[in-house]
Protein backbone atom coordinates (compact mmCIF):
# COMPACT_ATOMS: atom_id res chain seq x y z
CA UNK A 1 0.00 0.00 0.00
CA UNK A 2 1.24 3.83 -0.93
CA UNK A 3 0.67 6.59 1.28
CA UNK A 4 1.04 9.86 0.47
CA UNK A 5 2.80 11.18 3.38
CA UNK A 6 2.94 10.98 6.52
CA UNK A 7 2.46 13.96 8.97
CA UNK A 8 4.37 13.80 12.69
CA UNK A 9 3.18 16.65 14.86
CA UNK A 10 3.46 16.92 18.69
CA UNK A 11 0.83 19.45 20.12
CA UNK A 12 1.15 21.44 23.29
CA UNK A 13 -0.13 24.59 22.27
CA UNK A 14 -2.31 27.79 23.00
CA UNK A 15 -5.62 26.11 22.63
CA UNK A 16 -5.01 23.47 25.34
CA UNK A 17 -3.85 26.47 28.15
CA UNK A 18 -6.44 28.48 27.19
CA UNK A 19 -8.99 25.83 27.54
CA UNK A 20 -7.59 24.49 30.86
CA UNK A 21 -8.12 28.61 31.84
CA UNK A 22 -11.47 29.03 30.54
CA UNK A 23 -12.62 25.74 32.70
CA UNK A 24 -11.92 27.75 36.32
CA UNK A 25 -14.77 29.96 35.99
CA UNK A 26 -17.17 27.80 37.99
CA UNK A 27 -18.58 24.37 39.20
CA UNK A 28 -20.14 23.43 35.97
CA UNK A 29 -16.53 23.26 34.70
CA UNK A 30 -16.44 19.10 34.82
CA UNK A 31 -19.41 19.51 31.78
CA UNK A 32 -16.85 19.66 29.26
CA UNK A 33 -14.43 16.78 27.94
CA UNK A 34 -10.58 17.65 28.74
CA UNK A 35 -10.13 15.07 25.79
CA UNK A 36 -12.01 17.29 23.19
CA UNK A 37 -11.01 20.63 23.71
CA UNK A 38 -10.50 20.97 19.84
CA UNK A 39 -11.79 23.11 17.86
CA UNK A 40 -11.55 21.31 13.91
CA UNK A 41 -10.67 23.41 10.98
CA UNK A 42 -12.27 23.30 7.32
CA UNK A 43 -9.10 21.15 6.10
CA UNK A 44 -9.06 17.49 6.04
CA UNK A 45 -6.23 15.00 5.49
CA UNK A 46 -5.60 14.51 1.43
CA UNK A 47 -6.55 11.27 -0.31
CA UNK A 48 -3.96 8.84 0.91
CA UNK A 49 -2.44 10.95 3.37
CA UNK A 50 -1.50 9.55 7.33
CA UNK A 51 -1.56 12.08 9.96
CA UNK A 52 0.07 11.37 13.74
CA UNK A 53 -0.31 13.90 16.46
CA UNK A 54 0.01 14.04 19.93
CA UNK A 55 -2.26 15.97 22.04
CA UNK A 56 -1.12 17.11 25.53
CA UNK A 57 -3.26 19.32 28.67
CA UNK A 58 -2.00 19.80 31.59
CA UNK A 59 -4.10 21.22 34.75
CA UNK A 60 -2.58 23.19 36.83
CA UNK A 61 -5.74 24.26 39.25
CA UNK A 62 -8.39 22.58 38.57
CA UNK A 63 -11.58 23.16 39.41
CA UNK A 64 -12.82 24.64 42.54
CA UNK A 65 -15.57 23.18 44.22
CA UNK A 66 -13.22 20.22 45.24
CA UNK A 67 -10.03 19.31 47.15
CA UNK A 68 -7.05 17.69 45.57
CA UNK A 69 -6.74 15.44 44.12
CA UNK A 70 -10.70 14.93 43.09
CA UNK A 71 -10.75 18.53 41.71
CA UNK A 72 -7.97 17.10 38.50
CA UNK A 73 -5.19 19.50 39.65
CA UNK A 74 -2.13 18.81 38.43
CA UNK A 75 -3.77 15.94 35.98
CA UNK A 76 -1.99 15.82 32.54
CA UNK A 77 -4.07 14.39 29.80
CA UNK A 78 -2.56 12.84 26.94
CA UNK A 79 -4.63 11.75 23.28
CA UNK A 80 -2.84 9.58 20.32
CA UNK A 81 -4.46 10.41 16.73
CA UNK A 82 -4.00 8.60 13.59
CA UNK A 83 -6.05 10.09 10.62
CA UNK A 84 -6.10 8.65 6.89
CA UNK A 85 -7.30 10.67 3.87
CA UNK A 86 -9.73 8.40 2.20
CA UNK A 87 -10.23 10.84 -0.65
CA UNK A 88 -9.14 14.61 -0.79
CA UNK A 89 -12.42 15.30 0.99
CA UNK A 90 -13.27 12.91 3.89
CA UNK A 91 -10.94 11.46 6.60
CA UNK A 92 -11.08 8.76 9.03
CA UNK A 93 -9.40 9.03 12.72
CA UNK A 94 -8.81 6.82 15.62
CA UNK A 95 -7.71 8.16 19.56
CA UNK A 96 -7.05 6.87 22.35
CA UNK A 97 -6.32 9.07 25.38
CA UNK A 98 -4.63 8.49 28.92
CA UNK A 99 -4.50 10.02 32.09
CA UNK A 100 -2.02 10.88 34.93
CA UNK A 101 -2.74 11.52 38.34
CA UNK A 102 -0.51 14.22 40.02
CA UNK A 103 2.39 12.00 41.63
CA UNK A 104 1.42 8.91 39.96
CA UNK A 105 4.15 7.40 37.94
CA UNK A 106 1.29 5.21 35.54
CA UNK A 107 -0.52 6.48 33.15
CA UNK A 108 -4.53 5.48 32.93
CA UNK A 109 -6.44 4.90 29.80
CA UNK A 110 -9.13 6.60 29.80
CA UNK A 111 -10.80 5.21 26.37
CA UNK A 112 -10.88 5.51 22.62
CA UNK A 113 -12.74 7.58 20.53
CA UNK A 114 -13.31 7.46 16.38
CA UNK A 115 -14.49 10.27 13.79
CA UNK A 116 -15.06 10.58 10.55
CA UNK A 117 -14.47 14.62 8.79
CA UNK A 118 -15.48 15.82 5.02
CA UNK A 119 -15.76 18.85 3.73
CA UNK A 120 -18.40 20.29 1.25
CA UNK A 121 -16.37 22.14 -1.53
CA UNK A 122 -12.69 23.40 -2.11
CA UNK A 123 -11.37 26.27 0.05
CA UNK A 124 -12.92 29.47 -1.19
CA UNK A 125 -15.81 28.39 -3.53
CA UNK A 126 -18.32 29.16 -1.01
CA UNK A 127 -19.02 32.18 0.89
CA UNK A 128 -18.45 30.21 3.92
CA UNK A 129 -16.27 27.16 3.94
CA UNK A 130 -18.64 24.27 5.32
CA UNK A 131 -17.65 20.91 6.49
CA UNK A 132 -19.12 17.77 9.29
CA UNK A 133 -17.82 16.03 12.13
CA UNK A 134 -18.94 12.95 13.35
CA UNK A 135 -17.61 11.21 16.63
CA UNK A 136 -18.15 7.89 18.10
CA UNK A 137 -16.37 7.60 21.72
CA UNK A 138 -15.76 4.77 24.09
CA UNK A 139 -15.06 6.12 27.17
CA UNK A 140 -13.08 3.75 30.25
CA UNK A 141 -13.88 4.06 34.08
CA UNK A 142 -16.90 6.75 33.43
CA UNK A 143 -20.50 7.17 34.13
CA UNK A 144 -21.24 6.59 30.12
CA UNK A 145 -20.14 3.75 28.02
CA UNK A 146 -20.61 5.07 24.44
CA UNK A 147 -21.41 8.91 23.48
CA UNK A 148 -21.77 10.45 19.92
CA UNK A 149 -20.90 13.72 18.75
CA UNK A 150 -22.46 15.32 16.03
CA UNK A 151 -20.22 18.96 14.99
CA UNK A 152 -21.24 21.40 12.08
CA UNK A 153 -17.79 22.86 10.94
CA UNK A 154 -17.91 26.36 9.48
CA UNK A 155 -14.71 28.21 8.81
CA UNK A 156 -13.96 32.14 7.29
CA UNK A 157 -11.09 34.03 5.66
CA UNK A 158 -10.86 37.34 6.21
CA UNK A 159 -8.09 39.12 4.94
CA UNK A 160 -4.79 37.94 7.63
CA UNK A 161 -7.63 36.43 10.29
CA UNK A 162 -8.93 32.87 10.17
CA UNK A 163 -11.99 32.05 12.22
CA UNK A 164 -13.61 28.78 12.71
CA UNK A 165 -16.72 27.74 14.56
CA UNK A 166 -17.69 24.09 15.40
CA UNK A 167 -21.54 23.97 16.45
CA UNK A 168 -21.27 20.57 18.92
CA UNK A 169 -24.50 18.18 19.65
CA UNK A 170 -23.17 15.42 21.73
CA UNK A 171 -25.67 12.38 23.35
CA UNK A 172 -25.11 9.48 25.53
CA UNK A 173 -26.31 6.74 23.55
CA UNK A 174 -25.45 3.61 26.48
CA UNK A 175 -24.64 4.42 30.13
CA UNK A 176 -25.91 6.84 33.10
CA UNK A 177 -26.64 10.12 31.25
CA UNK A 178 -28.32 8.71 28.31
CA UNK A 179 -32.21 10.17 29.69
CA UNK A 180 -30.35 13.74 29.89
CA UNK A 181 -31.02 13.61 25.80
CA UNK A 182 -28.86 15.75 23.48
CA UNK A 183 -26.48 18.48 24.31
CA UNK A 184 -25.31 21.39 22.64
CA UNK A 185 -21.73 22.83 22.85
CA UNK A 186 -19.51 24.90 20.58
CA UNK A 187 -15.74 25.31 20.04
CA UNK A 188 -14.30 28.45 18.33
CA UNK A 189 -11.36 29.73 17.64
CA UNK A 190 -9.95 33.20 16.25
CA UNK A 191 -6.38 32.38 14.06
CA UNK A 192 -3.99 34.90 12.80
CA UNK A 193 -1.52 34.57 9.96
CA UNK A 194 1.46 36.22 10.94
CA UNK A 195 3.81 34.82 8.13
CA UNK A 196 4.19 31.21 6.62
CA UNK A 197 4.96 29.59 10.25
CA UNK A 198 3.42 31.39 12.89
CA UNK A 199 -0.29 31.40 13.57
CA UNK A 200 -1.15 32.53 16.67
CA UNK A 201 -4.57 31.93 18.06
CA UNK A 202 -7.31 32.21 20.56
CA UNK A 203 -9.80 29.37 21.33
CA UNK A 204 -13.27 29.39 23.38
CA UNK A 205 -14.88 26.25 24.17
CA UNK A 206 -18.62 25.85 25.71
CA UNK A 207 -21.27 23.96 27.16
CA UNK A 208 -25.18 25.23 26.78
CA UNK A 209 -26.24 22.32 28.37
CA UNK A 210 -29.55 19.60 27.24
CA UNK A 211 -31.01 20.84 23.85
CA UNK A 212 -34.40 21.00 25.53
CA UNK A 213 -33.97 22.34 28.98
CA UNK A 214 -30.87 24.73 28.61
CA UNK A 215 -28.78 25.05 32.16
CA UNK A 216 -29.01 28.72 33.62
CA UNK A 217 -26.51 31.14 32.90
CA UNK A 218 -24.58 30.62 35.81
CA UNK A 219 -23.97 26.71 35.38
CA UNK A 220 -23.55 26.70 31.60
CA UNK A 221 -19.26 26.59 30.80
CA UNK A 222 -17.91 29.31 28.70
Amino acid sequence: MKYRSITLASRLTGQALLGGMLLLVGQAAQALNYFELETYPYRTAARGEIELENFTAYTRRGTQDAPPPENNQGLVRNSMEVTYGVTDKTEVAGYLDYSRARGASDWEFNGSRYHVRTRFAEKGEWPVDLGLYAEAEFPRNDVNDIEFELRGIIEKDVNRWTFDVNPIFERTLKGAEKSVGTELHYAASAIYRLNERWHPRLDFFGDFGPLHNFEGRDEQTH
